[in-house]
């Protein structure tokens, strides 16, 4: 399948090295804002460098476009690219509007196109064996779970010096704006709904923590930190949080009744994954003090993750190269619109609980449903 990529940005280098796991990929053209930045990676990639939107959607070769703009743009333009009968792999989320999300899915669904959108860990090692080890009640049944998403104090690290392969600086100040639930509830929420299906309903709290991420200059405002109670129509609650003060925590906790399931980091596909028993110590119930690592499971044909730089290891092409499969085998992605839609609206609601509590609107009750996933074939 032949792709273009639109916005050549600081992710946009993770795409370019992981495409390389997929020669089924055919990247052809990209476009940038910046010119120098589509160049640069024309240059590192070989495809052709075009001036803008309009001209890959011009191009009848191009099948799909991978959306790597900035979240506020990703309305207008994934519009514009099912207007033109593209299919579209988005960064997320599918829009920082609930309607205008809604809208994208309903007129994928019309156009007969796929739309999908990050992350798609779902597909990983460590996702699918998490999700074999709840089937098989490994730890009993699972009724509550504990998901951190801390980053640790990122706007006192060094963010200027983060500079990526492809020599693009992280756009901490775009980062800042959009809010840290925006950029990293999905990894979790995407395992979460397709272990424990839909989600009902979000009791949610958002506030700004630091105000001055960027000494000097003034951000529009965006909750830094925020921690929802979510209610599941399996009867599973979870307490996620979100936030980029406190101490470095990615954990993934399952509470069973026989035991705990942990993931050390969902953004990394090969993260471990482990479980720990209870078991009885005079008039107390306790945790074992070792936990026991569960292996990995694998596709047949697994492949070595390109390294990049950076903290976590991931394969940012996973449901593209599905993508592509699917419409050879006339077929619908594993992760369709109505799946990114429900993601969106969880984090949306998490994101922007302060307002949600003002208008009466909290607990918020969800309208989406995501229809049901199964593993991947490999981990069933």
């Amino acid at each position: 399948m032949k792709l273009a990529f639109l916005g050549c940005g600081y992710v946009a280098n993770m795409y370019r090295l992981t495409l390389a796991m997929h020669p089924e990929l055919e990247l052809v053209a990209v476009a940038d804002q910046e010119r120098s930045r589509a160049e640069n990676m024309a240059r590192l990639t070989g495809a052709r460098c075009y001036p803008d939107l309009d001209a890959i959607l011009a191009d009848p070769d191009i099948e799909l476009v991978v959306n790597l703009t900035t979240p506020l743009s990703h309305y207008e333009t994934t519009r514009r690219c099912l207007e033109a009968g593209k299919h579209v792999y988005t960064e997320k989320p599918l829009a920082m509007d609930l309607a205008e999300a809604r809208e994208l899915a309903e007129l994928s669904e019309l156009r007969g196109l796929m739309l999908c959108s990050a992350p798609c860990t779902l597909m990983s090692e460590a996702a699918q064996t998490l999700w074999k080890a709840v089937r098989e009640a490994r730890v009993g049944t699972v009724r509550l779970v504990y998901a951190e998403m801390e980053d640790g104090m990122v706007p006192r690290a060094p963010v200027r010096a983060w500079i990526n392969e492809a020599g693009t600086p992280w756009p901490y100040v775009n980062e800042f704006e959009t809010g840290c639930t925006v950029e990293h509830a999905g990894y979790v929420l995407t395992w979460l709904v397709a272990i424990f299906g839909r989600a009902v309903s979000v009791t949610a709290f958002a506030d700004t923590l630091l105000e001055d991420k960027v000494p000097g200059q003034l951000l529009a405002p965006a909750a830094d930190y925020t921690v929802a109670c979510i209610k599941f129509a399996s009867g599973v609650v979870v307490r996620m949080t979100n936030g980029i003060y406190a101490e470095h925590d990615h954990r993934l906790r399952l509470f069973g009744d026989e035991g705990v399931l942990c993931v050390t980091d969902p953004r990394s596909d090969r993260s471990p994954v482990s479980v720990q028993r209870y078991y009885a110590l005079r008039r107390r119930r306790a945790l074992l003090p070792w936990k026991k690592k569960l292996p990995l499971l694998a596709p047949p044909d697994r492949k070595q993750i390109v390294k990049y730089r950076g903290s976590q290891s991931r394969d940012f092409c996973r449901l593209i190269a599905d993508m592509a499969q699917a419409a050879g085998e006339g077929r619908s992605p594993y992760m369709g619109a109505r799946f990114a839609l429900h993601i969106t609206e969880l984090t949306l609601a998490c994101q922007n609980a302060a307002r949600l509590a003002e208008e009466g609107k909290m607990p918020y009750r969800m309208s989406s449903d995501p229809g049901e996933l199964k593993p991947l074939a490999w981990a069933g």
